[in-house]
């Protein structure tokens, strides 16, 4: 066998020659070789660069195709994706879930649950489903839908779930004690059908953050949480404990430099505590449960003297201009302090005084928080006349009481409904006259559309933001048209949106024949009403109404009009705001008795012809 020929280079004058043996290389040929394997090198090089690049940008990417609860954030960032999740996830959790079992339903606020989105752990959670992969699979893989992640409250969650067992369960009794003046009963445990507390947590994180706000729950057996040993045993020992005797409410209020501290003692007999006690299970165990807010309403008399309620900042008007009224921090029995230390001493043979101090409550709006309000200076005003009636006097005057002092925080809405209540007699509102299907009829609040129609002019000429505004359906000549407003307890209301930096305090006050609503707060713009002119003029009908409700009233035209809400800053126009008004004609209405009906004539009946009986002859 001959061996294989090998190729061979020589070299003569510095160029590559074929030697001429047989499988050697020509010096063209080995240039090309060289230039491919350059050319292959390159290439590597390249694409290695590019992935590198790649996949440096795509390290701590989330996967191309992953959704949240039906929210996209495949190929974001990490901080692209916790920013949408926050921006579009995270509200849903506010809108309240119904947890469904068996066709009963309860009703759930999951912030209150304890449950929070967590962004930042959720997108973590997607991005790590590729990050130990290759570059391919963190590039170019499918992330599907991934469950988000929260932040739990366990004790909130906890309290969430017995209210939630409590309200669905069928038939399931733990256990416990009934108290009823002085004495005490068992509460005799059953078994049942009922959510268990993993069923119910499963619910609360599977819709919490969906569309769907519904979710049903599997009834399962659920059994006692004691035995019917257990409970005659609570009711022998700690039953009779309770029963036995009063209890001591001792109050202390420390001294400070300028006064003497004050201690107060109440002796609440067990009849004066029974309707405020119960019995919850805990640890296998039965203990005593006081219902302290219930309780702590029962000894407000008792308490006089020593509590002092928390005052938040506000406002009033001195000499023209708005002042501040400092807040002031309250002294009050916490009310759980109350309930624990009333429980110790029902539970206890000996000692069986309930201590308690009083804790400080904070102002929830305070006068730092008011300084920075800007309420400065006056930005509108406007007074409405009106007849004088009594039950517009009255009526207004209910509104203005219940609009004067409202503070409008940056963001805050104004709601004439909300602020004025229901015109009922119990909200101290009377029967008046008001608009219904055009005409004029008789029911409660009749004129408080007087104190809307004053304080929308307040409002527009302070530039404050148009959310729900309508006029009267046909015109009333006392208002300036396309600047009045109507309201109807819920159908039509007044609203609008302090859209300002500052806050905005609202003044009100009714005369004999007015009513005068005042903003103070930073002033932003002028503000002008150019009023255009009354067009598509309409025709009333005349009417001659015979029924006994009738209510009189004088014919007015319809027309349409506009009125422009210009805003200027430094005397300069910055923006116009254009309001339409369609007025209704109003029938010019007469009210006429009906006739009387004429009394039927009587019809008089003939008298019969009584022929003599014939004597008889013979």
């Amino acid at each position: 066998m001959n061996p294989p020929k090998r190729r061979r280079l020589c070299l003569e004058d510095g160029n590559n020659v074929a030697s001429g043996t047989t499988g050697q290389l020509t010096a063209a040929e080995l240039s090309a070789r060289r230039l491919r394997r350059r050319l292959v090198i390159a290439a590597v090089f390249a694409v290695s660069l590019i992935l590198i690049v790649l996949n440096a940008n795509a390290r701590g990417n989330v996967p191309s195709g992953t959704t949240v609860e039906g929210v996209s954030i495949g190929g974001l960032s990490a901080e692209q994706a916790t920013s949408v999740l926050t921006k579009k996830l995270a509200p849903r959790i506010k809108k309240d879930i119904t947890l469904t079992a068996d066709g009963r339903e309860v009703t759930v606020d999951a912030q209150k649950a304890g449950l929070a989105l967590d962004a930042e752990s959720t997108v973590s959670k997607a991005t790590s489903l590729t990050g130990t992969g290759n570059v391919f699979s963190r590039l170019f893989g499918k992330g599907g839908a991934i469950e988000p992640v929260y932040k739990v409250n366990q004790s909130a969650l906890d309290r969430s779930i017995a209210k939630i067992s409590k309200k669905l369960n069928r038939g399931v009794v733990d256990g416990g004690l009934a108290f009823s003046g002085t004495t005490v009963e068992a509460i005799e445990p059953e078994a049942g059908k009922g959510v268990s507390a993993e069923s119910v947590t499963s619910a609360l994180l599977a819709t919490a953050l969906a569309k769907n706000r519904k979710h049903e729950i599997s009834l399962e057996d659920i059994q006692p949480a004691l035995s019917s040993q257990q409970v005659q045993e609570a009711l022998n020992s700690l039953g009779q404990t309770v029963v036995s005797g009063p209890i001591s409410l001792e109050v202390s209020v420390p001294g400070t430099d300028e006064s003497a501290g004050i201690n107060k003692t109440v002796t609440l007999p067990i009849r004066r505590l029974s309707p405020f006690l119960s019995t919850a299970v805990v640890d296998k165990k039965i203990q005593i449960a006081v219902n302290a807010n219930a309780l702590i309403k029962n000894l407000q008399k008792d308490l006089a003297g020593l509590q002092e309620p928390a005052r938040d900042a506000t406002f009033r008007i001195s000499n023209g201009k708005p002042v501040i009224l400092p807040s002031r921090d309250g002294q009050q029995v916490n009310a759980q302090a109350l309930g624990g230390a009333v429980a110790r001493a029902l539970s206890s043979d000996e000692d069986r005084v309930a201590d308690v101090g009083l804790t400080t409550q904070p102002a929830a709006f305070t006068t730092e928080d008011a300084k920075k309000l800007g309420v400065v200076e006056k930005i509108s005003t406007f007074t409405q006349p009106f007849p004088y009636a009594p039950y517009r006097y009255q009526n207004i005057g209910q509104a203005a009481k219940r609009v004067n002092k409202t503070l409008l925080k940056p963001g805050d809405v104004f709601s004439l409904n909300s602020i004025a209540k229901e015109r009922t007699p119990e909200n101290g509102y009377t029967t008046g006259f008001v608009i219904k299907s055009g005409r004029l009829q008789e029911d409660l609040g009749g004129g408080v559309s007087t104190m809307a129609t004053a304080t929308w002019h307040a409002a527009f000429f302070a530039g404050l933001e148009r959310i729900e505004q309508r006029a009267h359906s046909f015109y009333i000549s006392r208002y300036q048209p396309g600047l009045e407003a109507t309201v109807a307890w819920g159908t039509l209301d007044l609203k609008f949106r302090n859209d300002s930096p500052n806050g905005v305090f609202v003044t009100a006050v009714r005369g004999r024949n007015f009513v005068r609503v005042t903003m103070w707060g930073t002033k932003r713009y002028d503000i002008e009403a150019d009023s255009g002119p009354r067009t598509n003029p309409k025709p009333y009908a005349t009417v001659t109404d015979t029924s006994a409700t009738c209510t009189p009233q004088d014919g007015v035209s319809g027309f349409k009009i506009v009125v422009t809400r210009v805003f200027k800053l430094n005397g300069k126009e910055v923006k116009r705001e254009p309001l339409t008004t369609t007025y209704n004609p109003a029938a010019d209405i007469t009210c006429k008795k009906p006739k009387p009906t004429p009394a039927p004539t009587p019809t008089t009946t003939a008298k019969p012809t009584v022929k003599p009986t014939p004597k008889p002859t013979g």
